[in-house]
């Protein structure tokens, strides 16, 4: 099986920084315990403070399809349009090289 590899890029409406990191901070042991989940985590822009790229691996595709469909992320996603600027924008990744 192959590791799933994304990054997730998130803004924030301006003043709701805290929002965002709250939630992320209620989500993560949540998510760490999720079979398949390998890395979960949040960094945020030194230049705006609206903005977050989280750091997702998964051990496999059916690991993340799991993931989505669990009831706090579920309940993450109805919520996030209350605090985020505009949806999130995905990329996956592959490793170069091997």
């Amino acid at each position: 099986m192959e590791e799933i590899n994304l990054l997730v890029m998130i803004e924030v409406q301006p003043g709701k920084r805290a929002i965002q990191i709250e939630a992320f901070e209620a989500l993560r042991p949540l998510v760490l315990a999720e079979p398949g989940c390998i890395q979960y985590e949040l960094f945020s822009d030194d230049e705006d403070e609206n903005k977050f790229i989280l750091v997702e691996k998964w051990a496999s595709q059916e690991a993340l399809a799991a993931h989505g469909k669990t009831a706090h992320m579920v309940a993450a996603v109805a919520r996030n349009p209350s605090f985020r600027a505009k949806p999130a924008s995905v990329i996956r990744m592959s490793p170069v090289g091997r």
